[in-house]
């Protein structure tokens, strides 16, 4: 589990656990031998899932309340899919469990706690102002 705070908005705390579930059962999941590929593969597209779902939520909630730094909150949401996407893409072409750990661990890891510290903090607090 992921050390990162709570937000203002119990949605957004509620993704943000499921988020981090789905990411340590991933880290769970390669650690097993032998792989269960289709396990894996399942629990990636949950992740992708997840993630779009989410992000779609939050950008909807601020618009909604005008919230006036969206683009820059958009773009970064754009640039995860992005990423996870050509991630995934590149497993299920290799197979590399070690490349998948690193990316999960490390930098999915390191992007979600930075994100929730700053952008869904703030981001938070200001659709809360507003309701």
């Amino acid at each position: 589990m992921l050390n990162y705070p709570h937000v203002a908005l119990d949605f957004m705390n509620r993704d943000h656990q499921e988020f981090d579930a789905l990411r340590d059962q991933l880290l769970e999941s390669l650690n097993q031998s032998p792989l269960d590929l289709d396990k894996l593969d399942a629990r990636l597209d949950d992740l992708l899932d997840h993630t779009r779902h989410h992000f779609a939520e939050e950008e909807s909630r601020m618009q909604a309340a005008q919230f006036p730094p969206y683009p820059m909150h958009k773009g970064e949401h754009d640039r995860v899919l992005a990423d996870m996407t050509t991630q995934m893409e590149a497993w299920k072409r290799g197979r590399d469990a070690e490349a998948l750990k690193n990316w999960l661990k490390k930098d999915v890891g390191n992007w979600f706690v930075n994100h929730v510290n700053t952008m869904d903090f703030i981001t938070a607090a200001f659709i809360a102002s507003r309701s």
